[in-house]
């Protein structure tokens, strides 16, 4: 048998026109904000830096 009972789920934060029509005439309560996760920084390493010509020349063979 068929199930008849199927709940169609849209995207998450996602409207319809009537809805955002009946928000707006204070019908239907605000949306809550849509998640959105703070831009990505990479966290300073000194590996990472650049180095220069210096550097090398002031090591042994042993440290290289």
């Amino acid at each position: 048998m068929a199930n008849y009972h199927f709940v169609y789920k849209d995207v998450e934060g996602a409207s319809t026109q009537w809805d955002d029509i009946q928000r707006k005439l204070g019908n239907c309560p605000l949306k809550p904000p849509a998640f959105k996760p703070q831009s990505f920084t990479p966290a300073d390493d000194e590996d990472s830096k650049h180095k220069d010509k210096a550097g090398i020349n002031d090591r042994t063979e042993e440290q290289l």
